[in-house]
């Protein structure tokens, strides 16, 4: 049996209310080196929106994303989404209500801004209502040794700043408020009143949604030639971005049977 169809074996074997839930780039839509350009599959979005209308079963999206940003990947239906890494959790239908920053805090995050432009040329900057994000992957293809100064300088700005640091592959995050994608995780499983929990991600700001999805159903990393350090040992591997869309394929079609 491989190693797809085993994972999926044991999902379908999971208590009803069956919560989904997965990261966005890197999990079910390929990394690119523009985030803008970044796509999840038609086949993929496909499987996703039979999940979403099946039986006994809740979808999430969990991402590092604005919501404006992931908007532009999917528009389903009836899901959960938790962006920001769990900044804004919201249930299907839910609008976002009006969040504000503490003026010390807005004013830090304004300073790493003001670095991020003069300093970071050629970086895909992702600017979100409480964080800004620093993307170098373009930057690391061409020149790694000033891709690795920008993050140093990076970190080092936003911890003088009392701003969390966020680190991911080819990024630095700036927060000005700190969530992760584990309480997120946390809050969607208690709200939507699912009995258990899937969850796959593939990067470090992964690791606490898939250590609470171990506790509560099965987690899975999803590899890459990216990846940084071992997953956590509890979790299911898939290999590729290709696999977990097998996967998806796989639960969709047999979920109701």
């Amino acid at each position: 049996m491989s190693r797809v169809r085993a994972l999926v074996e044991s999902l379908l074997e999971l208590e009803r209310p069956l919560l989904v839930a997965l990261d966005v780039d890197g999990t079910i839509s390929p990394i690119v080196c523009d985030p803008d350009l970044a796509r999840i599959p038609a086949t993929t979005l496909s499987n996703l929106e039979a999940l979403a209308r099946a039986p006994g079963v809740e979808l999430a999206l969990i991402t590092g994303r604005a919501l404006s940003s992931l908007a532009r990947m999917e528009q389903l239906e009836g899901i959960w989404r938790a962006v920001e890494h769990g900044g804004l959790v919201l249930g299907p239908g839910q609008a976002p209500a009006p969040r504000e920053l503490r003026p010390e805090r807005r004013e830090a995050l304004d300073l790493f801004q003001h670095w991020v432009e003069t300093r970071a040329q050629g970086a895909f900057i992702e600017y979100k209502p409480q964080a800004i994000a620093v993307h170098v992957r373009a930057i690391a293809s061409e020149d790694p040794a000033r891709a690795a100064k920008l993050l140093g300088e990076a970190d080092e700005l936003a911890q003088n700043l009392g701003l969390h640091v966020r680190r991911g592959k080819a990024l630095r995050e700036a927060e000005a408020v700190h969530h992760d994608k584990g309480s997120a995780l946390a809050e969607i499983f208690e709200r939507s009143g699912a009995s258990s929990v899937f969850f796959a991600g593939d990067d470090l700001t992964d690791f606490p949604a898939i250590e609470f999805a171990t506790l509560q159903g099965v987690g899975a990393f999803v590899c890459s030639d990216e990846q940084r350090g071992a997953p956590p040992a509890s979790a299911a591997l898939l290999q590729s971005v290709d696999e977990t869309a097998q996967l998806l394929e796989q639960l969709a079609g047999r979920i109701n049977r």
